[in-house]
């Protein structure tokens, strides 16, 4: 069978989606030994050395879509692939190929006044048209399966669930590299509490910068280490919850070797958002020795529970009360982690790659 993937989201420093499907294409061709896999990128990654994959850049100008109806529809038509992979949420306009699906998250159309409302106008219509087209939809979480079926009518039994995995790389730092790191980043002797993510407005920032402020009243060693894009919570000047405040750190991003020991240098890490698909950070925090207080809904809960410490607002008093448990109680820090190294093996990208090898080999089958 040949199989195309849309692979406009994979780069060397991938994030979210192409995260996803780059820790899948590493181990799917040798799940399906007698498949021929077209990979349609943006720009050369030369990530996927094997024999039975091939990969096709298409420049193209414009976003996204523009690319995806252009240059990737047009090599598409040539190759007449016998399935489309689609991981970023939408298919092609025409599409008349098998296709699987990945939808990992609803936010476009349960909160769309996060986004500007041509954006979200435009998602939702391509969203639903893609949903109802897909052979298969793949999901990470049940609620996100449950987001759809709330605004969409779909056939429920396309739609899988196939749980994302961790990479081996997050693994608590060595003690001395840990203790360079921080005295690199001025936190030696401080209690460091982290974050990273793109500093969206439904992930509260600002309320988790006031909890820290009230948490160092008791602890005033405390800091704030943010790592992410600003997408307008920020802002400048002295209306900026970041003004006067030289405790908090902030660095719009850490290169991905860099990931691992920032995790293992935290005492906590806090992720207060309050709608996730999936949610990789704390995942990852999780798996680098550090405990995550993080806002209960959405996926978090479904996917973190017994695994963090939750607050059920992001009022600053509750998420203060969160983070100082997380910073003194050595007998949940030792349970959460301990729970995590049980549960460990659930989030395995070898897991998730044979569980879409299988999903293809039935469509195949069909």
């Amino acid at each position: 069978m040949k199989i195309a993937l849309d692979g406009y989201e994979l780069g060397r420093d991938a994030k979210g989606v192409g995260r996803v499907i780059h820790n899948l294409m590493l181990r799917l061709p040798d799940l399906l030994p007698e498949d021929l896999f077209l990979i349609f990128t943006k720009e050369k990654t030369g990530l996927y050395s094997h024999s039975r994959v091939e990969e096709h850049v298409l420049p193209g100008r414009g976003g996204y879509l523009r690319w995806q109806n252009g240059p990737l529809r047009k090599a598409l038509k040539k190759a007449d692939p016998d399935l489309l992979i689609a991981p970023n949420y939408v298919l092609p306009l025409s599409c008349p190929w098998n296709s699987v699906l990945f939808a990992h998250d609803l936010s476009v159309v349960s909160h769309p006044e996060w986004y500007p409302w041509r954006y979200a106008f435009t998602r939702r219509h391509l969203v639903r048209r893609s949903l109802k087209k897909a052979d298969v939809v793949l999901v990470s979480a049940v609620f996100v399966e449950n987001e759809i079926l709330r605004f969409f009518d779909i056939d429920r039994n396309k739609i899988k669930l196939i749980g994302y995995g961790v990479e081996d790389k997050f693994r608590p730092a060595p003690e001395d590299r840990v203790q360079r790191w921080r005295e690199e980043k001025g936190l030696a002797g401080k209690k460091v509490i982290g974050f990273l993510g793109s500093i969206f407005k439904r992930r509260h920032v600002p309320e988790l910068i006031r909890a820290v402020e009230r948490l160092r009243r008791q602890f005033p060693d405390t800091v704030l280490y943010l790592v992410g894009e600003d997408f307008g919570v920020l802002g400048g000047g002295e209306a900026s919850p970041l003004a006067g405040r030289e405790w908090i750190r902030w660095e719009r991003s850490l290169p991905e070797e860099d990931l691992p020991v920032f995790y293992s240098s935290l005492d906590a890490f806090a992720y207060l958002s309050e709608y996730e698909g999936f949610g990789f950070p704390p995942l990852e925090a999780l798996a680098c020795g550090t405990p995550p207080v993080l806002l209960g809904g959405s996926s978090l809960t479904e996917i973190f529970g017994g695994l963090a410490i939750m607050v059920n607002t992001p009022e600053e008093e509750e998420v203060a009360a969160a983070l100082r448990t997380a910073l003194t109680s050595r007998e949940t820090k030792a349970m959460l982690l301990a729970e995590f190294e049980r549960r460990r093996p659930q989030f395995s990208w070898m897991g998730a790659a044979r569980e879409l090898a299988r999903l293809i080999g039935e469509l195949r089958n069909r």
